[in-house]
């Protein structure tokens, strides 16, 4: 809803000065500062509140540019009051701006969210363009700190969009000099290229120095990505001089690390070593993390090149360390924001309730189909390529072979790329990623639209030839995709040529399911590769003994009926008052020869080959079985059973589960089903269907793992969960530094869930502080080693009160 522009109160000629240092303000901020104060003075003599709040409101601008962050805090708290008091919308939104990035700068993020998005709103509601493109640029800002560059890319689009409308060139630059960080960010040189071509002249010509020199930091190192170092080399060597001239120890700091990086490319380390110990020095100083890192990565890598083998590792050690506390603060700042945006669903409940009304209602749901068809479409396809992912391919493959009829065949070609590793090593990651995205384009449209590509990983791609007439005719698609993967690309300006490894398998002759099909695929291929690459093989039936994990998954295929597999039980527990509430059952493989084999190591295996469906429905109705001879229903405890997404994909999956329920007398309140948000998101409209059949029967539904995806928030508006499991890696920083602000988060949580009227699991409960804690923030239960690790049913049974252990 767009909103008239609100008239502006007249200035008065003490805010007409004001206003006109702005300029000023980001170019010299201590010079500034004390010319504010002069007019502050002077309006405070006049008793002119609104030059008053205006002088505070720019002081604290300057004490921001000169990194005066208590100074920053009070000024902006000041005229914040001053605005509020004055009722002035416009001056409210500056100030509350202002204080975001404070909160930024302290490591605030979930209060710098909040101020921004206030900001945002009294912008928008009284027209103030303006002020909607600083809120929203600052957004973007905040989102690209804390690693979220799609969100930072959402809002700057729609900063861009403002400035074009209000045709203002300072603007425009601002978001263009955004734009291009973000591009740097994300890995995307020629992006990067072709936007400072575009607009570096307007940043020069209307910004301030330190954007031009943003810009061209990223213009050097995307350069050197593009095997461009001695014009690289010239930009960052330029604009160090002019960054030195004006004393802009940021830039030096920045400008000096990218030049350095051109003399290593170069093979020329005494020239790099001191413009390395400059940065390093400055960067510390400054207590600028990120070049840290590039300071200490360049200097390991000088020393390596020198032959100072003790010193590369010793600066290697500090820049993986240095790395390792980045990416912590960038893990915490992102759970910040999410305790912020969890804030928000809280306190917009009611409102969103009244606002989503008629059309606009039909409009979010409109929306929301989009976004379920765009999360259905993530889960089933790779993010780098757009073709199949792993999971998805499998399926497809079990699907065609299963609807094969006599006299039918199938293919199954799989692709490796020979020394593709090469193609990073000289031209980078990114320019890998291009060429792997034109190669699926390629595949794609060498093979009818009938068939499937699908990208196993890294560089290795498969094809699914869903109907062929012969097996000569499967041979024939593979040398034609080997032809296709031989043609040149264009990376940039560098053409690349490629070879590939090709195995062939045809199905029913070499396997009538997918995991057989695409094994002796890819046995074909490795002998392919192991003769020199370059060659399509089919299989063959003496082409090799199968390694270590096609032993292991021959084994596990009669596991079940051999008896080697049991459940562990670990005990769930409420905490107000504390006692036993129920049990997880956990699926162990106790092997003969290798003693009990981890579930990481089988579980992965028997969801690849499918035996997860006959294992899931076993572990499913012996849990049942356990817990009715248990006397769960009269100790009013509850069974807890994770679900495959290959089990819970199946059609009669409620099914199955009533017939476990109907087979052991188990209650059906008494059986609760975890899944968790992937598994959901794979078929949203079949996890609705299943969870309303469940509930129907009575079911208890988990959603397990919670916080470690992207759309939790809404799944558990779209879903009735009865219970919410909190990820063990939240509750390991309840006893560490990070406790305060994962409290927050925790309790924000546990709030949300409790208004939605689900319980509230919380795992990985090792310490008796943490446990206290939770129990202060009204957590219901807690799983973990404090009260009790998985064990088998013997030892389980014992800590039932008022059971009788089976005497067995």
């Amino acid at each position: 809803m767009t909103h008239p522009a609100t008239p502006l109160p007249t200035p008065s000629a003490l805010e007409l000065e004001l206003l006109a240092l702005e300029g000023a303000m980001y170019n010299t901020p201590e010079r500034t500062d004390a010319r504010i104060r002069d007019l502050l003075r002077a309006a405070l003599d006049g008793g002119d509140t609104r030059a008053v709040a205006t002088a505070h409101l720019m002081l604290g601008g300057c004490a921001l540019y000169t990194g005066q962050l208590p100074s920053v805090k009070a000024e902006l708290s000041t005229a914040l009051a001053l605005s509020q008091d004055l009722g002035d919308p416009r001056l409210i939104a500056r100030c509350l701006n202002g204080l975001g990035l404070y909160h930024d700068r302290a490591g605030e993020y979930d209060h710098a969210l909040q101020s921004f998005l206030d900001s945002l709103r009294y912008t928008q509601a009284v027209g103030d363009d303006a002020g909607s493109f600083r809120a929203l640029n600052n957004l973007a800002s905040l989102h690209a700190d804390t690693g979220n560059l799609a969100q930072a890319r959402a809002f700057h689009e729609r900063s861009v969009q403002l400035a074009e409308v209000m045709q203002s060139p300072i603007m425009l630059a601002a978001a263009m000099t955004h734009l291009v960080v973000i591009h740097s960010r994300q890995g995307h040189p020629q992006r990067v290229l072709d936007l400072a071509d575009e607009h570096l002249n307007l940043i020069e010509r209307v910004g301030p120095p330190r954007w031009v020199s943003t810009v061209l930091e990223c213009v050097s190192r995307a350069l050197l990505r593009t095997n461009r170092p001695d014009e690289a080399l010239r930009v960052a060597l330029t604009d160090l001089d002019a960054a030195r001239t004006r004393h802009d120890d940021e830039g030096i700091s920045r400008l000096a690390c990218a030049a350095a990086q051109v003399y290593l490319t170069q093979g020329r380390p005494q020239d790099a070593a001191p413009l390395l110990a400059q940065s390093l020095e400055l960067s510390r100083r400054l207590g600028s993390r990120p070049v840290q890192i590039l300071a200490l990565e360049g200097l390991s890598a000088l020393h390596e090149q020198t032959g100072n083998h003790t010193q590369a590792l010793r600066y290697a050690r500090e820049h993986h360390a240095l790395e390792r506390e980045v990416h912590e603060r960038e893990v915490d700042a992102r759970s910040q924001l999410l305790t912020a945006e969890i804030r928000l669903e809280l306190l917009n409940r009611e409102t969103e309730i009244e606002r989503l009304r008629n059309v606009e209602l039909a409009q979010a749901n409109q929306q929301l189909r989009v976004t379920q068809q765009d999360l259905l479409h993530r889960a089933t396809h790779d993010p780098l390529t757009g073709v199949a992912n792993r999971a998805h391919f499998n399926h497809l493959t079990a699907d065609t072979l299963s609807s094969l009829q006599p006299g039918e065949l199938a293919a199954l070609i799989f692709i490796d790329l020979d020394r593709f590793k090469a193609v990073n090593d000289t031209l980078g990651h990114p320019a890998g990623d291009t060429l792997l995205q034109h190669l699926a384009r390629r595949l794609q449209l060498a093979v009818r639209t009938t068939d499937v590509v699908g990208r196993m990983g890294g560089d290795e791609f498969t094809v699914l030839l869903r109907r062929v007439a012969a097996r000569t005719d499967a041979m024939l698609v593979a040398e034609k995709l080997a032809t296709v993967v031989n043609q040149p690309f264009d990376l940039g300006g560098h053409e690349v040529t490629l070879t590939a490894s090709i195995g062939c398998a045809v199905a029913p002759q070499d396997g009538m399911d997918g995991d057989t099909l695409q094994q002796h695929a890819d046995t074909a291929m490795y002998r392919a590769k192991r003769t020199g690459g370059n060659r399509v093989l089919r299989f063959e039936t003496d082409m090799g003994e199968p390694g270590e994990d096609q032993l292991l998954e021959r084994e596990l295929r009669g596991a079940l009926d051999r008896g080697e597999l049991c459940l562990h039980y670990q005990g769930c527990y409420a905490l107000r008052p504390e006692r036993l509430v129920g049990f997880e059952a956990l699926l162990r493989w106790d092997h003969p020869r290798r003693g009990l084999i981890p579930p990481g190591r089988f579980i992965p295996m028997a969801e690849d080959t499918r035996l997860i469906l006959p294992i899931g429905e076993w572990v499913l109705r012996e849990a049942c079985r356990q817990a009715a001879e248990w006397s769960f229903p009269e100790l009013d405890l509850c069974i807890s059973v994770n679900v495959s997404p290959l089990q819970f994909d199946l059609p009669h999956f409620v099914d199955t589960v009533r017939a476990a329920l109907d087979a052991t007398g188990l209650p059906a309140r008494h059986l609760i089903v975890e899944l968790t948000e992937s598994l959901v998101m794979r078929d949203l409209e079949r996890a609705q269907t299943h969870i309303r059949e469940l509930k129907t029967l009575g079911v208890q539904i988990a959603m397990d793992d919670f916080g470690t995806g992207y759309s939790s928030l809404s799944l558990l508006e779209a879903l009735p969960f009865d219970r919410l499991k909190v990820d063990r890696s939240f509750t390991r920083h309840l006893s560490t530094d990070r406790q305060p602000r994962v409290t927050a988060l925790m309790g924000a949580i546990i709030q949300l869930a409790q208004t939605l009227e689900m319980q509230v699991t919380v795992e990985g409960v090792e310490e008796q502080s943490q446990s206290d804690r939770l129990r202060d923030l009204g957590c219901d239960h807690v799983q973990g080693f404090l009260f009790a690790r998985p064990v088998g049913p013997d030892e389980a049974a014992r800590l039932i009160p008022g059971a009788t252990p089976d005497p067995s």
